[in-house]
């Protein structure tokens, strides 16, 4: 029976371990034709690589050119904008403030002119500086903290120090992009190809340790937390350490509550250990089934959910440089917290609770006792992925929380056109770094209980698919990718789940060992063994791939079949400079029938999308023989880079004007213009007079927004772009 188990195991895994190494090499393949291809490798962030850590003699764009030499298209070295942020914050909190006392003045003016016309007031169309309703309405008005028993009027306050605010922050502007302000060892440097950036990247840039490093390139301008770029090396390693201690910590001690809950899972063994619990077994069968199975697993989840919170926040004050990285490196954390919290203390607790008596009584028989046991706590998971499959599921499809803000909450906190427009337009957006490893981890303890407790494989896939399913609508028509961590999570993900199978061999070890099984402990060592020496090959193979662009794909080779609509823009360019201008429409196709008025060039279908389809046409024609060798070949060879470059497309380059260009790294406190400030128009003429009085301090309008018959704040959603509408950059 045990060596059945063994070679059972051995199939199985191996299985899993093939699959995830399958799906490692396509997704890489996969991942290399996106990056390489015109459409990514024009867009600014692929040519542009950050240095931190530069020393103080490289912090000139003269040096710097010349480390670099002719490759470099723009320098943009970082400078010290703590003093800059606490006023462009100051001045737009400002800003957002008389926005929000104009719009409350003008409703308030509005109202008492409904009131006025429901009594028939005949000066209630006259002009509102004559109308004697408008006298009645008070103006905003607030105690200034030095001078409390002083009242201002809110609005020409606001008003005056804005005054005094906006022309002071131009200056500091200026002054940090011609140079004066105090520089910190951070570069951004932009170079003409994305050839030439991953040479730069790839390349040891200075003979000093800790110097002009770590390096990291496709980092948009709007992902950088620009707070972590100041901090020197030795600043970085130390905060790196500490984080990494207290996440160490705080998996230790969350072992209390998390054990708490595993032991609730029991709690029919539980009521013959303590008396004040036996109470429990004279209920009926669904509230104690509902007690020992879905309660727990409820319980987990809210423990849980507080975990990413404190992980994001300890991974953002590290000192990495991106909200990318800090995706990644919560995913880290996050994947250890739920294997060692949700998994293992759980089941330890849920297998040592199930026989706490009989291992109190007998302490040398805990190893035999629990290994008995162990099957047992399946069944806490067993609900665990029903009520995770179904709850997750439920909730992503509903949207009850999203629901209730956009139709409820928004009744009372929108008081503005902005705040409307913005709830109107903004889409919820996803933390992969806190989602994969939820879903990781229930892959992990489906693989550890294969073998042992097969029933849950069954359980795991309802959940996972009921997941999956949800998932992938929500990606298609509600989330919205908030960070781009250039497809690094998902390898990331798949090379955890390879923990499970560690888990499932160190329990089958466990479990033969007990039972003194020589034969069977021998083979599934050998196998754990292997298991570790192919992973280590794995990592080192696909590591280079993850991290850095090949040389080899910048120059396709003629023999894979691709053709000059695949080949590198800045080569196409020298060839077919007609191709990137303006290709003609019967060239493009149908579904590019209508052109899109924007500031960055979109997407649009290629010339090869003709040449896949008449191949498939082929292929589909030549019989289900040759579909069926075409299948098996692509399952064991998936990482055909030619194949999955067709599949990609080859879209239009990126082009970007010359102050967006500009720009693109400047700190946003640099770079940040005076906000618009955006009211209603009212019919009584109020807001017309505000207008008057504040444009000459900052900009404000009150076009296409106005107040309806009820004084509501009412946006017009035809034309769908506002005054303070701004087009989103595809960095």
């Amino acid at each position: 029976m045990y060596y059945a188990h063994t070679f059972v195991s051995w199939l199985f895994f191996g299985f899993v371990f093939y699959m995830v190494t399958r799906e490692s090499i396509f997704y890489a393949s996969l991942r290399q034709a996106y990056l390489i291809s015109p459409m990514n490798a024009s867009r600014i962030s692929s040519r542009t690589v950050l240095f931190m850590s530069v020393p103080t003699s490289y912090l000139t764009k003269e040096k710097l050119a010349e480390v670099f030499g002719d490759a470099v298209k723009r320098i943009w070295i970082t400078s010290d904008c703590k003093k800059l942020d606490k006023l462009v914050r100051k001045r737009d909190k400002l800003a957002f403030r008389l926005e929000e006392l104009e719009a409350t003045y003008v409703k308030s003016a509005n109202a008492a002119r409904l009131k006025s016309m429901k009594s028939n007031d005949q000066e209630a169309a006259l002009d509102p500086t004559s109308a004697h309703w408008s006298r009645g309405v008070k103006r905003p008005t607030h105690r200034l903290q030095f001078l409390k028993r002083k009242k201002v009027d809110s609005i020409d306050w606001v008003r005056g120090q804005l005054e005094t605010l906006i022309p002071k922050v131009s200056i500091m502007q200026m002054k940090h992009r011609i140079g004066e302000a105090k520089a910190i060892p951070a570069v951004f440097i932009e170079f003409n190809t994305q050839t030439d950036a991953q040479i730069a990247y790839q390349t040891l840039s200075h003979h000093a340790p800790f110097q002009m490093t770590p390096r990291y390139i496709g980092v948009p301008p709007n992902q950088i937390i620009w707070s972590s770029l100041r901090y020197s090396w030795w600043e970085k390693i130390v905060r790196k350490f500490l984080i990494q201690g207290f996440i160490v910590v705080l998996i230790v001690f969350w072992s209390i509550p998390s054990a708490f809950v595993g032991t609730i899972s029991n709690i029919a063994y539980l009521t013959d250990l303590l008396p004040p619990l036996r109470f429990i077994n004279d209920l009926p069968t669904v509230i104690k089934g509902t007690i020992s199975g879905l309660l727990p697993a409820a319980g987990l989840a809210l423990l849980m959910s507080l975990v990413p919170v404190i992980l994001r926040f300890c991974a953002r004050h590290t000192g990495l440089p991106s909200m990318a990285r800090v995706e990644l490196f919560t995913q880290n954390a996050h994947f250890a917290f739920q294997v060692v919290q949700v998994f293992l203390v759980t089941t330890i607790t849920s297998a040592a609770s199930a026989a706490l008596d009989q291992i109190i009584k007998d302490p040398l028989s805990a190893k035999d006792i629990l290994a008995e046991n162990l099957p047992k706590s399946s069944n806490f998971y067993i609900s665990y992925f029903v009520l995770q499959g179904l709850v997750l599921s439920a909730g992503a499809v509903v949207q009850v929380f999203g629901f209730i803000i956009f139709k409820i909450l928004r009744i009372f906190l929108d008081t503005t056109p902005r705040k409307l427009y913005n709830r109107w337009v903004e889409l919820s957006g996803l933390s992969w770094g806190t989602v994969f490893p939820v879903f990781t981890n229930m892959a992990v303890i489906a693989i550890t209980y294969s073998c042992i407790a097969p029933l849950i494989l069954g359980f795991s896939s309802l959940g996972l698919y009921l997941v999956y399913q949800a998932y992938r609508y929500n990606l298609l028509f509600v989330y919205d990718n908030t960070v781009d961590t250039m497809g690094l999570v998902y390898p990331r993900a798949l090379q955890q789940v390879l923990t499970g199978i560690y888990l499932a061999e160190i329990c089958m070890i466990g479990l033969f060992a007990i039972r003194a099984a020589i034969g069977p402990l021998i083979l599934m060592g050998i196998f754990t063994l292997v298991s570790i020496l192919a992973h280590i090959s794995l990592n080192e193979a696909l590591s280079p791939l993850l991290s850095a662009l090949p040389r080899t794909l910048d120059k396709p080779d003629t023999n894979s079949g691709e053709r000059d609509d695949q080949k590198e823009p800045s080569e196409l360019r020298r060839r077919k400079p007609a191709l990137f201008d303006e290709p003609p429409i019967d060239e493009i196709g149908k579904e590019a029938a209508f052109e899109k008025e924007t500031t960055v060039s979109y997407a649009t279908p290629s010339r090869s999308s003709s040449g896949i389809s008449s191949a498939s046409a082929t292929a589909a024609s030549s019989g289900s023989w040759p579909k069926l060798r075409k299948f098996f070949a692509f399952f064991l060879h998936p990482g055909d880079y030619a194949l999955l470059r067709k599949k990609v497309g080859q879209y239009a380059v990126v082009n970007y004007p010359d102050d967006i260009a500009e720009n693109a790294y400047y700190p946003p406190s640099v770079s940040r213009p005076t906000p618009l400030l955006w009211i209603p128009r009212d019919a009584g003429g109020i807001s017309a007079l505000e207008i008057e009085a504040t444009k000459r301090v900052i900009p404000i309008t009150d076009e296409e927004a106005h107040l309806d018959e009820k004084n509501k704040v009412v946006w017009d959603k035809v034309r769908l772009r506002p005054p303070i509408w701004e087009e989103k950059i595809f960095y």
